[in-house]
């Protein structure tokens, strides 16, 4: 289809996890600066990673697409993109940009500082939990819309909080806490909306966290995950901020 709209590409097939930010490091080193990830949010996270871990081209001169075929699709559910391949085709051919911000997660492990970079959504405690077990469940063939509600329900049986101190604009919050979820964007988890006031380019992460709590009200409140309404459950709170800490 894209030789058939007289778009000129070039492409490589990734081979394993992190292999997408390796291409895409030495891509720009030849001097490639539009990238069309044909996959999923996993992918699209890497490239974003290989675009930012680079220092020899400045990010704002490098362009980047998605036509989909993942599991979650949640940073093209923002931009309100289909799987219709004729229709991305010509979006393609038109070359719409935007700019937009991206996170960053400094972090201390194996005796190392290290980073990370996330385009859209970021996640801790039960979050990355759950986020594991539906890359376990991907990796055992069983893809489906469906996988990260799936894994939440399983991981909900063994799960316990984490015991967190948190340094947020002008506040200090210390205890178990169930989950943190850090927007760039709305959608995460296959359209699940945690960070619902989210804007991905205003500048500012929208954070969500929730507060420990029973595991029959996680269940009950599922619903609101989709219907943007989570914020009103007690025991979660919101904040806009650029820079905050965990501990």
């Amino acid at each position: 289809m894209l030789k058939a709209n007289d778009i000129e590409f070039d492409f490589a097939f990734t081979e394993k996890v992190g292999h997408a930010e390796q291409l895409v490091t030495d891509k720009i080193t030849k001097s490639y600066r539009k990238f069309i990830v044909v996959g999923g949010d996993g992918t699209l996270n890497e490239v974003t990673n290989g675009i930012f871990k680079q220092k020899d081209v400045p990010t704002n001169e490098i362009y980047l697409g998605l036509i989909q075929m993942g599991t979650g699709n949640d940073w093209a559910r923002y931009y309100n993109m289909k799987p219709i391949y004729q229709e991305e085709m010509e979006r393609l051919k038109k070359c719409p940009s935007k700019l937009q911000d991206v996170g960053k997660v400094e972090y201390h492990c194996d005796g190392e500082n290290k980073s990370s970079y996330f385009i859209n959504v970021a996640g801790l405690c039960f979050d990355s939990t759950v986020v594991k077990a539906t890359n376990e469940m991907k990796e055992r063939g069983r893809r489906t819309k469906f996988a990260y509600l799936i894994s939440l329900l399983k991981s909900l049986i063994k799960y316990k909080p984490w015991h967190l101190k948190i340094y947020i604009n002008d506040e200090v919050l210390e205890g178990e806490f169930l989950s943190i979820s850090i927007g760039n964007g709305k959608f995460s988890g296959g359209g699940m909306i945690q960070t619902p006031e989210a804007v991905i380019d205003d500048g500012f992460l929208h954070v969500t966290i929730y507060q420990n709590m029973p595991k029959y009200k996680i269940v009950t409140n599922v619903k609101k995950l989709y219907n943007s309404k989570i914020l009103k459950v007690k025991g979660v709170r919101s904040f806009k901020t650029q820079k905050f800490r965990i501990e």
